[in-house]
């Protein structure tokens, strides 16, 4: 479990820092927010996703790991697109 929060923190703070840089993106509420938010979002998601929903479809070991880790960064880059919907 420790593994999977390094993996997530890391990643969606990375992602959620570098994307709007790559696609040249104001932060509406600024990068600490867009960091927080994604972050906060990710390791949730993570925790949810390794916790029930991986033993639902059968997940077991490291694509467990990997996959919820996976999936929780790639909502953090969803959610750096609601707070931009949000601002609208």
């Amino acid at each position: 479990m420790v593994v999977l929060l390094l993996i997530t923190i890391v990643g969606c703070v990375l992602v959620t820092w570098l994307l709007p840089k790559a696609f040249h993106s104001q932060p509406p509420y600024g990068t600490a927010v867009d960091i927080l938010v994604g972050t906060i979002a990710g390791v949730i998601w993570a925790v949810v996703a390794y916790q029930i929903v991986s033993p639902l479809i059968g997940l077991s070991g490291w694509p467990r790991l990997l996959l919820s880790a996976v999936d929780a960064i790639g909502l953090a880059a969803v959610m750096l697109w609601v707070l931009r919907r949000i601002k609208r």
